[in-house]
C-alpha cells in the first residue's frame, strides 16, 4: 500500500505509536496537533515522562533526529534529557514494522534501575536479628493498645 503522502505516512506511524502506548496500559495518548509545530512539542501527547519524536522515513538521519528531539524537549517545557526518538525500520513492512526507541544512556540506566527487583535474597544475620527485634517490639506495642 503506497502512502498518499509523506505526511500521511508519518501521521499513521504516530497514531500507531499512541495506540501501542495505550495498549500497554500507560494511559491515554494522542497525536500532538501539528506534530509538534505548535505550543505542544513532540509527536505524542501522553502521560509518559518522555517527549516522543517519531520518524518513519526511508533515509535515516539519526543524529539530526536526536538533535531535534533534544531541542523539542528543551523548548517544550520538558526536562532536556527526557526525550525518546521512535524510529520505524524502513526495511520492515509498514503493516508489521520493526520499531526502535532511542533514549539517552543515563535515562535508560535510570529506567533499568527503577524497574529492577531487589537483589537481596535472604537478610543477612544482622538484619535478621533486627527484624526479629522489630517484630517483638511491635507485638509489645500492640499488647499495650
Amino acid at each position: 500500500m503506497k502512502p498518499k503522502s509523506k505526511i500521511e505516512k508519518g501521521k499513521r506511524f504516530e497514531k500507531m505509536i499512541n495506540q501501542e502506548i495505550e495498549a500497554e496500559g500507560l494511559g491515554r495518548a494522542i497525536r500532538t496537533p501539528g506534530s509538534g509545530s505548535g505550543k505542544l512539542k513532540g509527536d505524542s501527547f501522553n502521560s509518559l515522562d518522555f517527549l516522543i519524536e517519531a520518524k518513519n522515513q526511508k533515509t535515516i538521519h539519526l543524529l539530526d533526529w536526536v538533535d531535534q528531539a533534544k531541542e523539542q524537549a528543551r523548548i517544550g517545557n520538558w526536562s532536556p534529557e527526557k526525550w525518546a526518538l521512535i524510529i520505524r525500520d524502513p526495511r520492515s513492512p509498514e503493516t508489521n514494522p520493526e520499531i526502535y526507541a532511542i533514549i539517552d544512556l543515563w535515562q535508560w540506566l535510570k529506567l533499568l534501575k527503577k524497574n529492577s527487583e531487589p537483589r537481596i535474597k535472604e537478610p543477612d544475620r544482622d538484619m535478621k536479628y533486627k527484624i526479629q527485634r522489630l517484630i517483638q517490639s511491635a507485638k509489645a506495642v500492640l499488647k499495650e493498645l
